[in-house]
């Protein structure tokens, strides 16, 4: 059985009792509900108990006059959104941008015409429905949003927490295999054959370390959290901090570093720490690119918008797959140095990035091996752009 829809309302105000007659008698026919009141000031106490759905407002009424009501009308939170057209003798250009600047959507003047009169009543309770939809349906969406918050954030919780549990309790088992292995290699003689293993074993144990420390940082990063500092800083200190950590982690590797900022002072919004930790995690990435002989580049130049920093290396390229899939987890599958895939590094590095607003490509030099971008908006264009 379908509901009946409820009549809307239209409220007439005006001090004349014949127009308040020929108007009620209009719209009725009309099937809406109307009502007509001869004052402003009675009109707004009955819209704030019942609001209407339209006003038409007379404007020269004694106390309040139409301007005046339109006024209590939009300054009330209840009626600001209640449409109003005025109808009055006033023909003056004057009094009608006095009536649009009171808040009013018409004007119409008199004498007026029933069908004119009729075909505005009707325009503005469809824009008025439409409205209304609208309010509703944005209220529906946000109420959705906000369940689908409350519920990934649970979900997030529980996964954050059985991540950090599960990287702990790996490490006790690990440690133990661990050091029983180490064990072992030292008891074997310098000429046996297993030690030919050791190179493997000492890499396997360091990716599943990495791994399990990339996993542990995902349940610590939180962007919501004031903990979450991204500052203001000067490309030049990182540049050089960064040079700093590469000289102590990677000794052996070989990278020439270049970088043209010009004469200005460049300056990023990153969570240093955080940054730091991408950029060495797609270092090491393109140092798996790289054999004995080949190079890695670090260059950083910037514009007027964007800091650019590229890693390359002169090496091997990759095929078109695993380009598309190189900051997937584990996504990159070509093995071209030491084995197995890059692991979680280039996914959490391109996704620490994304936090600063910046972007983290990669593609195939012209001339062989690879090159990933790191992209960053200069910290002064950011506060331009968001004026």
């Amino acid at each position: 059985m379908k509901t009946a829809m409820p009549k809307e309302s239209v409220m007439i105000v005006d001090d004349n009792p014949e127009n308040l007659n020929v108007l009620s008698k209009m719209l009725d026919g009309q099937g809406w509900d109307v009502r007509v009141f001869p004052r402003g000031d009675l009109a707004l106490h009955a819209a704030l108990r019942q609001p209407p759905d339209l006003v038409l407002m007379d404007v020269l009424m004694p106390g309040l006059d139409g301007y005046a009501t339109c006024r209590g009308f939009k300054q009330n939170i209840q009626l600001k959104d209640v449409p109003i057209i005025f109808l009055s003798a006033l023909t003056d250009s004057q009094d009608k941008a006095r009536a649009f600047e009171a808040g009013g959507v018409d004007y119409v003047t008199k004498p007026f015409y029933e069908a004119e009169v009729l075909a505005r009543v009707r325009v503005q309770l469809a824009l008025r429905r439409h409205q209304t939809f609208l309010e509703d349906l944005v209220l529906r969406r946000t109420g959705e949003l906000l369940e689908s918050q409350r519920r990934l954030r649970i979900w997030d919780g529980a996964k954050d927490q059985w991540l950090n549990l599960l990287s702990h309790e790996m490490r006790t088992p690990l440690t133990g295999v661990i050091g029983i292995t180490e064990l072992l290699f030292a008891d074997l003689p310098p000429e046996s054959d297993i030690q030919d293993l050791r190179q493997g074993y000492d890499q396997s144990v360091r990716r599943i370390n990495k791994l399990i420390d990339d996993a542990l940082l995902l349940t610590q990063i939180d962007v919501s959290s004031a903990q979450f500092a991204v500052r203001q800083v000067k490309w030049e200190d990182i540049y050089a901090l960064l040079q700093s950590v590469v000289a102590r982690q990677v000794p052996h590797a070989d990278i020439r570093w270049q970088a043209d900022s010009g004469d200005k002072t460049v300056e990023i919004e990153v969570e240093p720490e955080l940054f730091q930790r991408a950029f060495l995690d797609l270092l090491s990435t393109a140092e798996h690119c790289v054999h004995s002989g080949e190079t890695i580049s670090v260059e950083s130049f910037s514009s007027e918008a964007c800091l650019q920093v590229t890693i390359s290396t002169n090496g091997q390229s990759l095929p078109p797959e695993d380009l598309d899939s190189f900051f997937g987890v584990c996504g990159q599958r070509t093995l071209l140095k030491g084995g197995g895939d890059f692991g979680l590094a280039p996914a959490l590095a391109q996704r620490i990035i994304n936090l600063f607003e910046g972007e983290c490509l990669v593609h195939n030099g012209k001339s062989g091996g690879i090159v990933i971008e790191i992209r960053l908006p200069i910290a002064d264009n950011k506060h331009v752009a968001r004026k």
